[in-house]
Parts: C-alpha cells; structure tokens; sequence
C-alpha cells in the first residue's frame, strides 16, 4: 500500500521522522535561531531533513499552540502582513538547557565517524532500506554530486543508472511473471 507524504515521495507505513517529542525539541531548537512564522518553520525542518520529513500544518500548529501553552513560544502578529510570528520564550531557552546537546561539527564541517554512523543507520531505517540499498543510494548521490561538473562524467553517470534501472526493472518483471497476484506498477 502506498501513503502519500507529499508530491513524489514515498512514506513507508509506520515510519517516524522524529521520535516522541522530536517535533517540540525541533521547533524549540528553530525558534532558538530566530523567530519564525509556521510556513517558515515547515519548510526549514524539511530542507535541515533533506526532504526526509515534509511537516504538515496538521502536525506543527498544534504542536506550536502545546508549546504556547506550555509557556515555552510566544507569539506575535506582524503589523503589515498579519502573520503569527513564533518566539522561543527564557522558559524555552531553559528547557532546550536541559536536553542533551545536538552533535557538534568538526572544523571541516562534518561530524565524527560515529555520529556520522547513527545518522546513516537512522536515515536507513527510515527509508526502509536495507544496509546495501542505503549505500548504493549514498554512492549514486555522490557520483551526481561529483557529475555535475563536468558534462561527460554526468553523460556516463546517467547511462550507467539508466542500465542498472533496466537490469532492476527485468528482475523485477521476472519475478512478477513467476509470482501470482504480483503488481508490476513501477514509477
């Protein structure tokens, strides 16, 4: 069965983004930065996710109006467009002072191996990918990434995934010719 996270994104059934209470600590962390409308906030989560987590009005306003409540944001109204502009409060600055910190970057801007491994491993799991998918995934990023300078390396790239998606694609029809009942619906 496919769930529609948003356009073109697949969502794996029972899969979370944030574990529980992710989404406060999240916006906390946002608000500490600078304030913010709700728009501005769910579009800075998806881009810091890297499209892995598109939030809905549906999930952040009530989470926001919690934390309100909760005396951690405040909010303001701007005078020319009449949006609600949300604001860490001391209380809320005091309790992100209780949560463990977020792992630091180096000087060159990565994390340490280890951090960098729980991400991966996080990431993967959301995906529902398994650990040989998630590194293919990882290395045909890179290649696009490196490809993207130059026209011919980016030619060779995009004839070599066009094979491979074709290798896939006959797996998979042949396993549908031998499976009753299989779909053979691909995108």
């Amino acid at each position: 069965m496919k769930h529609t996270m948003h356009p073109n994104k697949e969502h794996v059934p029972g899969k979370r983004y944030f574990g529980r209470g992710g989404v406060k600590i999240a916006l906390l962390r946002l608000l500490a930065e600078e304030p913010m409308h709700g728009y501005q906030i769910m579009k800075t989560l998806e881009e810091q996710s890297g499209g892995l987590y598109v939030p809905s009005a549906g999930s952040i306003y009530p989470t926001l109006q919690a934390l309100e409540e909760r005396g951690f944001v405040s909010v303001q109204e701007e005078e020319e467009s009449s949006k609600k502009v949300y604001l860490i409060t001391e209380q809320g600055r005091s309790a992100l002072t209780l949560l463990p910190e977020k792992p630091k970057r180096g000087e060159d801007g990565r994390y340490s191996p280890e951090v960098e491994a729980f991400r991966f491993e996080k990431m993967r799991r959301k995906l529902g990918l398994s650990a040989e998918s998630f590194d293919l995934l990882r290395l045909v990023t890179r290649a696009e990434q490196e490809a993207s300078a130059s026209k011919e390396l980016s030619s060779k790239l995009q004839s070599l995934l066009s094979e491979q998606q074709q290798q896939i694609n006959a797996l998979l029809d042949a396993y549908a010719q031998q499976a009753p009942g299989a779909s053979t619906e691909r995108e």
